[in-house]
Parts: structure tokens; sequence; C-alpha cells
């Protein structure tokens, strides 16, 4: 099961204020301090060799009165030199264009009441109207107390507020309501880098992921490159890696803060088209081709394949192509994150002979990423 999921499954219904530290309680940080005490920040930059990104702080206030604000800022210090050393050290092809510098705020936290949830009243729209989003353009929540009306079972999330990065640190269980949540462990600073991956482009790998059991067409499963974005986000670190899927989209994107870079970016390099060629021999041969669709559950943490094909093409002649790619995986270029993400592709010869392999909505970006904008399948009996 994963620590974290993306923000459009995380549904919380309680309203959420969020305060200004000026409050009753003592442990909470100075707000409204003159203008000469107030922290001063180096703003983003990229200057070719490192890419710096500030990163405001959120805390629950029942979480942050439990321990001293020394305490924070030291367990947050730590945590984000691990979240950076975790970021660059994963690239183990050393591909990265860029050393990635993430600086967390800790000299102005922010506290707020309540349970956390995204939305117009949620702690991430409060949070953003604190900052300043001339400085900020990534903020990350901690709830450390699940009060019971938060969402996302060992979860948290990571979206985007018109172009402000938000990441939810959350273990909204049952087993942990009212309960002081560690969220400074070994696997939390692991799940942040993932959502970072988020942060710069990259979606979720391990939502691509067939296991064979799901498979009632061949039986076959399908897995997407090693990646932290894939089920390696939680392993040690010397043992994960960004996938050169990932380092691709990280690289190009830099320093780009957009409202819903993900979705627009795949949409706009993925593939145009895909040529399908069936031989042989090696001779073109006519015959059949049927996609059936994996669609993915995030209550049940797996992808399952249909029984009943989504489209199915006639093969003259050897080939067979599909002109509009996006609109087989886009369901509709207005809502671009509504896609069909992986599809089983089986190919029927003349005389019932069949082969299959699978498509997936990775591989398209990455084929147009890499400037080619026909993907090709051949099958050969």
């Amino acid at each position: 099961m994963k620590i974290f999921k993306n923000i459009r499954l995380i549904v919380v219904a309680t309203m959420v204020t969020l305060v200004g530290c000026g409050s009753a309680s003592g442990n909470d940080p100075e707000i409204n301090k003159p203008d000469t005490e107030k922290p001063e920040y180096t703003a983003d930059y990229d200057d070719g060799t490192t890419i710096y990104i500030n990163v405001k702080i959120a805390v629950d206030r029942k979480g942050w009165q439990t321990q001293s604000p020394a305490f924070f800022k030291e367990k947050l210090t730590t945590q984000w030199n691990e979240i950076n050393a975790r970021f660059n050290n994963c690239d183990k092809k050393h591909q990265l264009k860029r050393k990635y510098i993430f600086k967390p705020d800790l000299d102005d936290i922010i506290v707020y009441d309540g349970c956390s949830y995204w939305g117009e009243n949620g702690a991430d729209t409060k949070a953003i109207q604190r900052m300043d989003k001339n400085i900020f353009k990534l903020v990350v929540i901690y709830d450390f107390f699940y009060e019971g009306a938060e969402k996302g079972e060992y979860g948290g999330g990571c979206g985007n507020n018109n172009g402000i990065g938000t990441i939810l640190v959350i273990n909204a269980s049952e087993g942990m309501k009212n309960k002081y949540n560690d969220h400074f462990n070994q696997y939390t600073y692991r799940a942040i880098t993932h959502e970072l991956g988020h942060f710069r482009g990259v979606i979720d790998l391990y939502a691509d992921v067939v296991e064979g059991k799901n498979n009632p067409v061949n039986g076959e499963g399908f897995t997407p490159p090693r990646c932290l974005m894939n089920d390696y986000c939680y392993t040690p670190d010397e043992e994960s890696s960004w996938s050169d899927y990932a380092i691709k989209i990280i690289n190009m994107v830099g320093n780009t803060k957009q409202s819903g870079l993900i979705d627009e970016l795949m949409y706009r390099d993925f593939a145009d088209n895909m040529i399908i060629k069936m031989t042989i021999n090696g001779t073109p041969a006519n015959g059949k081709i049927a996609l059936y669709p994996a669609t993915y559950s995030y209550e049940t943490w797996c992808n399952t394949v249909s029984k009943t094909p989504y489209c199915t093409y006639n093969i003259q002649n050897g080939s067979y192509t599909i002109n509009n790619l996006r609109g087989l995986f886009f369901k509709n270029p207005e809502n671009k994150w509504d896609r069909r993400q992986v599809f089983l592709v089986e190919a029927t010869t003349v005389d019932g002979q069949k082969k299959y392999t699978w498509i997936s909505d990775f591989m398209m970006h990455n084929s147009g990423m890499d400037g080619n904008k026909t993907y090709e399948v051949k099958f050969d009996f």
C-alpha cells in the first residue's frame, strides 16, 4: 500500500481554519514580526548547476503543541537534508543536469487549526494565502494528529493550486486516530522525495503496474521501470533510483512551476500516432488487433485488465496506423488527468495465432519527448 497518493484521491469534508501564529499558544512561531526581524530569503534560482527551491512548512496545531519549536526545527532540518540527499543521489547514472536544493523555511512555520484537507477552505489554500508567492512555489503541510475527517490511508498527496505545489504529509488510518504520528521516520523522507517527483512533473509509475493474476486475457503482468515513482519509492537510498524517464522530465522541467504541470506536459509531448505492424516469417500479413484496457483502483491499489477489448482494428497488408493517439489515452482534453493508462495489445493472425504486448501512457510520453511522434509496435509470427 502506498504511503502517498495523488491529490485527486484525498477527499475530506471537515472545515479547516488556518490561524495566525500570534494566538494563545506559547509554542506558536511569531508571524507579525517587525520588518527588521522578518526572515530574509534567497529567491528560487537556476544558475546552470544548481536549482534552488524554497519550501514553506505548515504544521497542525495539535501536533505543534506536543513538542517545542526547537524540536521541530531540529527534526525538519535533518529530514530535509535527507530529502535533498535522496533526490540527488538517486540519480544513479549521473544524468541530472542540475543539483537540487529544497530549502525549508524553518523560521516562519505556519500553524493551522483542525484537520488538514484540500479545497477552497482547506489547509493548502489557507497556507498559500499566508505565503509570499513571490518567494514560495511549494508548501509541505504536516498533519501529526489524524482526527478522523481526513482521507488517505497511510497517505498524503501532491497537487497544485494555481501553480503552487502542495504536499500533504499524513497517516489517516484508524489505528492512528488522535495519536501523535512520527513524520520524521525513514519512510516519510523517502515518501516526500517521491512527492517532489510529482512537483517536478513525473507521474505515478506504480499506477501502471499490472499483476498477472489480474489479467484474464493471457495472465501476463506488466512492470514499469525501476523508479522512485514506482514501488521503489520507499526502499533505502542505496536500493532506489530515478528512472531514465523520470530524469528526462526533471531535466526538461528545470525550475518551472505551473498549474497542471504533470498532465499538461504529458499531453503536450505525447506521441501523435502509433503504427502496428504484423508479419509472418518477415512477410507483411493480414490480421486483427484488439486493445484491452487496464483500469487502476485506488481502493485495491492494482490494475485489472478488462475481458472485453476497448477497440479493435483490422490489419491489411501488414500494418495499421492509429492517428489520434491522444484520443485513445486521454478521455477528455479538458481534464487531462483523466486518462487510460495501460493497454494490453493482442495481435491475431488470420489462422488464429496470437501474440501480446503492452503499451502505456508513460511509453507514449517518453517516445514523444525523444522526438519519436510515431510509436511503433511490431508482431512477427
